[in-house]
């Protein structure tokens, strides 16, 4: 009986994992550490890393804005709280609230990973098709339960100010695993507003200040 059970176990699990690798919405997921401190890298999914690695990650909503040209049909990794979610016949749009995240895992006492500034560039829309219902009630909810998002998401154009990606991936994170008040920072650009990257390419973190100690529980 047991390994009955656990054959079953494995059986949904495996389903599960089938499902999520053939849609564009996964669930993203850290580890729980409370013994210690650490802070590591951003260590992208198995699925997920050849977008990361692929994708323009330094430019944000202003800078789509200011060359969209520059950038069309160009694959853009933006992060974002979900801000409204609409749907029209075919399509899921959803508005974000960009922000600045310096792409290290967070291991500590608090529950929370993800150390996101509560700064940002402004907001974002992306846009992806309609598929089962079960997406869309999950979908319905990302507002309520304040998602964030990582986007992978092709430019297309700007739609009053608001720059829109067609979802090529999005990885959605729970509220328990980001906080937005413990530090605060931006990202850094020049003199012409341009960002700045440092030899390795990366974005260049600026203006650092800290807002309260990470603590066991909700850091909201």
């Amino acid at each position: 009986m047991k390994r009955l059970f656990l054959i079953l176990s494995l059986s949904g699990c495996l389903l599960t994992s089938q499902a999520q690798e053939g849609s564009i919405l996964h669930e993203g997921n850290f580890k729980t550490r409370k013994i210690g401190m650490s802070s590591n890298p951003y260590k992208p999914a198995d699925w997920e890393k050849r977008y990361y690695d692929s994708a323009v990650k330094t430019v944000f909503p202003s800078d789509l804005n200011r060359s969209p040209e520059k950038y069309k049909a160009r694959l853009i990794h933006l992060i974002g709280i979900v801000d409204s979610v609409y749907l029209d016949s075919f399509t899921i749009n959803i508005v974000l609230e960009n922000k600045y995240w310096d792409y290290i895992e967070d291991y500590s006492i608090q529950d929370e990973v993800m150390f996101v500034s509560p700064k940002g560039d402004g907001k974002f829309m992306v846009t992806l098709p309609k598929t089962t219902a079960d997406e869309v009630e999950v979908v319905n909810r990302f507002r309520a339960e304040k998602k964030l998002l990582l986007v992978y998401g092709n430019f297309i154009h700007t739609l009053g100010g608001i720059p829109v990606l067609d979802a090529v991936q999005i990885k959605y994170i729970d509220y328990k695993w980001y906080s937005t008040n413990i530090f605060s920072y931006e990202v850094k650009r020049n003199k012409n507003g341009e960002v700045e990257v440092n030899k390795k390419g990366k974005l260049t973190m600026d203006n650092f200040s800290f807002i309260k100690v990470a603590h066991a529980g909700q850091n909201k």
